[in-house]
């Protein structure tokens, strides 16, 4: 009896540690299967976002302007500044010249968009001149001659510009028609036809000594394409063209700066 209760006591004692072994095993498993759903292994096609470097880097866009003032260099920065500055001079440029086209007549265009050593030239060859003194001389003498024989009020002058940012140049397209103050003078209106050419100095606005260049971005040369009168090229003398013969002395040259307008 004795060694029977013995062997049943061996049995229950190999059960019981048996089943304490299935238990921490299967707690084991249940951890280490929660521990895998919490934190799943990182896939090849989809990787985490702790090593994404999308919130990490700051993404700059090809035009945006941090990139683009940040990346230049200072010679490719300065090209940009110096084109900037060119495009305010075409600007500025134009603004005015649309206001000193029609106004011709009664007032003194604004010669501040001129070079100082401006030149002039007609096609034909007929008239040349250089330095801003001669142009402004030439301008003032057909404005006084005009002015004295046409009507200022009544005569109409219009102009059409269009810029060349590959030449750099400005083509102004124009046509007058000027009314004689008393028809007996001059015997007709007048009508005129031109086109003109302005460039531009191309210069650095500051030399390499850092000096600032006072003539950089301003009008250097005026080119008359074309120029008629009543539908005919005009031609020395050229006060003839204006019914002036009778008021202005034939002096060579005397209107060199006719075509400018």
């Amino acid at each position: 009896m004795r060694t029977l209760s013995l062997l049943v006591a061996i049995a229950a004692a190999s059960i019981s540690d048996q089943n304490n072994n299935m238990v921490a095993a299967l707690s084991t498993i249940s951890k280490s299967s929660s521990s895998r759903i919490r934190n799943p292994p990182p896939s090849p096609l989809f990787p985490l976002l702790e090593s994404s470097t999308v919130e990490k880097e700051h993404i700059s866009l090809p035009g945006s302007s941090d990139n683009n003032s940040n990346n230049l260099s200072p010679f490719l920065q300065e090209m940009v500044d110096e084109q900037r500055e060119l495009q305010m001079n075409v600007g500025k440029a134009m603004d005015t010249l649309r206001k000193d086209y029609p106004d011709f007549l009664s007032r003194t265009p604004d010669y501040s968009l001129y070079h100082e050593n401006i030149s002039l030239k007609a096609s034909d060859g007929q008239i040349q001149l250089s330095k801003l003194t001669s142009y402004k001389k030439a301008l003032g003498l057909v404005r006084s001659a005009l002015s004295l024989v046409y009507d200022a009020d009544r005569s109409i002058i219009q102009s059409r510009m269009v810029y060349d940012p590959t030449r750099t140049e400005l083509r102004v397209s124009y046509n007058a028609m000027l009314v004689p103050k008393i028809m007996g003078v001059t015997g007709r209106t007048v009508h005129v036809d031109g086109i003109s050419i302005y460039a531009f100095d191309l210069s650095a606005s500051v030399d390499r000594e850092g000096k600032k260049n006072e003539g950089a971005g301003k009008i250097r040369e005026h080119r008359i394409e074309k120029l008629l009168v009543n539908g005919a090229a005009m031609q020395p003398p050229y006060f003839n063209n204006f019914g002036l013969e009778a008021l202005v002395g034939q002096r060579s040259g005397a209107l060199v700066g006719a075509g400018a307008w």
